[in-house]
């Protein structure tokens, strides 16, 4: 499991699931994001901005590419390229 404190002090952790994905676990009560019918940027207050085709080596995953993103009820699950 990753860390991460953003600028306004919120805290996100990221940690491998099951599935070969992240979840991404934090404050999202002030969040933007973007996609049709799939979402293709998450960006809560403070940050961190995570886009599609983004490499997660910033958070400790090196070689994970970010597909895409699917909401759940302690975030966002982060798909990456397998």
């Amino acid at each position: 499991m990753e860390n991460y404190t953003n600028r306004y002090g919120d805290e996100f952790t990221f940690e491998l699931n099951e599935q070969g994905n992240i979840q991404w676990s934090g404050n999202f009560r002030h969040c933007r994001f973007a996609g049709n019918d799939t979402i293709t940027m998450v960006d809560p207050s403070g940050g961190p901005y995570i886009s599609s085709e983004m490499d997660m080596g910033e958070f400790g995953f090196d070689g994970k590419i970010v597909n895409g993103f699917i909401s759940n009820e302690d975030g966002y699950e982060i798909v990456v390229e397998k």
